[in-house]
């Protein structure tokens, strides 16, 4: 093998490495936007046992997803209030945090597939603004504004 040859092969598999460092990197490091201090967790909704624990509980708010998108498209919510997404289609939906298609502007909004009928919530612990799109269709997008 020549020496440019060599020279070249060494050069492409740097420029393979140092590229796969920088999407990696990208991928593991949310965008400063929204950095809320506390991770809040997907849940499937919970009865209270008692009527104490009922008052303490915040407020739900449901948003249908359609085969047209999610309704309503943009929501405000305070913190510590939960979003409930239910698939009111025939097919399969995601729900999945900004932006397309890696979903790393949020990651607990990340709920993944959502099958027909089904329903996954999410509480919101801080402000600020939490956009998504359904990824199996990600024209169809939406809002939480958390204030």
């Amino acid at each position: 093998m020549s020496r440019n040859t060599l020279v070249a092969a060494v050069a492409v598999i740097l420029l393979v490495l140092v590229g796969w460092y920088v999407v990696k990197s990208k991928s593991t490091t949310p965008p400063e936007t929204v950095q809320p201090n506390q991770t809040p967790t997907p849940s499937a909704s919970v009865s209270p046992s008692s009527a104490s624990e009922g008052a303490m509980m915040k407020e739900e708010t449901m948003v249908k997803i359609t085969s047209v998108g999610f309704s309503p498209q943009t929501i405000t919510i305070k913190v510590g209030d939960k979003v409930a997404w239910t698939n009111g289609d025939s097919a399969n939906h995601t729900v999945n945090s900004a932006p397309h298609p890696i979903h790393t502007a949020y990651p607990p909004l990340n709920l993944g597939t959502i099958n027909p009928g089904e329903k996954k919530s999410l509480t919101f612990p801080k402000a600020g603004t939490y956009k998504y799109h359904d990824h199996l269709n990600p024209s169809l997008t939406g809002s939480v504004t958390v204030q």
